[in-house]
């Protein structure tokens, strides 16, 4: 496995070696015929030059009208991030571009011509490169600054998704740049291919949690300070990172969980609460009247309405327990602050015990009646009994 390798780069590397010979001959044959063109037509060469310079100042007339222009733009705007590919526009580009309009205009040597043009090449295609890896970058930024509420955390993402960008866009130049000059790169794509493999391989674990943590940064299932439930976990967010998120929990300590254990659960954020909602059921004994049975939903709507922050849904009479008449009841508390929800809470149940109690209406609560039966099979009345008993002793 290692000697066809070798074989490889050492084909590879004498095919550059081969190709930078032949370009260093027709750079110097091109410079050569330069001189020669230089000292044998003055009035031609004048001319490449002057149209070399105007062909560079338009440009960059045309360069500093769009920076300008972009000045005068929102800067989370696309057009913002568009125009800004034009401060990537270097003046050596329009240099060359200039060189390559002004020889292709007048009688200038072929070899001269094709240098200029291979130079131009060459440039256009570094241009092009950075161009591309700053559009990317700029929105990527763009969605991040636009949804990020904690700039830390999200530029910490930012610097690995830059270093992602330039390092694919910057290596898919070089290859370019390699073919361009006539180098074969087939068994150089093949080699990173597989060292890219053994790498992805050997660190799985290390990019999942990573990809897994630029996931949290953009899509945003939690914020810093948000209250959320993970399995068996309840706790503030303290920290997103981008290998680990950190929870501060109710008991106190921080509970570390990796980023891709933490988007593989369900999670639930109550910081997104408009309103928290309470259903719960309260239960009367058997010997409450009708006519009261029919009353108590209109005193539970009157107490919930009349309570701060709480709104009131329905309440009914819902069934026939064992040992209660139930009735459930929905209200909201309309604050996401778990200490309002508790608050509705108090004020609601002390108020309903104080208007049962005033109403004369018993909360039930678990019971059971024992009955003993005679020989015959005949009931005994416990209290007949007892009853009885007194009047003996008397």
């Amino acid at each position: 496995m290692t000697q066809p390798q070798n074989s490889s780069a050492s084909e590879a590397l004498s095919s550059v070696e081969q190709n930078v010979q032949g370009v260093v001959q027709q750079g110097r044959t091109a410079f050569v015929e330069l001189l020669d063109w230089i000292t044998e037509d003055t009035q031609s060469v004048t001319l490449a030059l002057a149209i070399t310079l105007a062909v560079t100042i338009i440009a960059l007339l045309i360069k500093w009208g769009v920076s300008f222009a972009r000045q005068r733009t929102d800067q989370s705007s696309l057009a913002h991030v568009f125009l800004g590919s034009a401060d990537r526009m270097s003046a050596m580009t329009f240099l060359v571009l200039g060189a390559s309009v002004g020889l292709s205009a007048t009688p200038s040597p072929d070899s001269v011509q094709d240098a200029v043009w291979y130079v131009l090449g060459l440039v256009l295609i570094i241009q092009v490169a950075a161009i591309v890896r700053g559009l990317a970058i700029d929105l990527v930024q763009r969605r991040a600054l636009k949804r990020a509420d904690s700039r830390s955390a999200v530029w910490n993402g930012i610097a690995i998704i830059k270093w992602a960008i330039s390092t694919f866009i910057w290596s898919a130049a070089l290859l370019v740049l390699l073919d361009n000059a006539g180098v074969d790169i087939t068994a150089l794509i093949a080699g990173l291919g597989i060292g890219g493999i053994a790498i992805g391989l050997a660190a799985q674990g290390l990019f999942s949690d990573l990809f897994a943590g630029i996931s949290i940064l953009f899509d945003k299932p939690f914020q810093r300070d948000d209250f959320i439930e993970f399995g068996d976990f309840l706790g503030t967010v303290s920290k997103i990172g981008l290998k680990t998120t950190r929870l501060r929990s109710l008991s106190g300590e921080e509970v570390v969980i990796r980023n891709t254990n933490l988007l593989d659960e369900t999670i639930r954020n109550y910081q997104r609460l408009d309103e928290r909602r309470w259903l719960f059921q309260i239960g009367v004994t058997y010997q409450t009247g009708a006519d009261q049975l029919e009353q108590i939903p209109g005193w539970i709507k009157s107490i919930i309405e009349e309570t701060d922050q709480a709104r009131f849904e329905r309440a009914h009479f819902a069934r026939f327990a064992d040992s209660a008449l139930e009735f459930e009841i929905v209200c909201h508390a309309q604050s996401m602050d778990y200490a309002v929800f508790m608050d509705v809470r108090h004020a609601v149940n002390l108020a309903l015990v104080r208007k049962f109690a005033e109403e004369g209406v018993e909360f039930a609560y678990p019971t059971r009646t024992l009955m003993i039966a005679r020989e015959d099979g005949s009931v005994i009345d416990p209290a007949a009994s007892t009853q009885t008993q007194e009047r003996d002793e008397q």
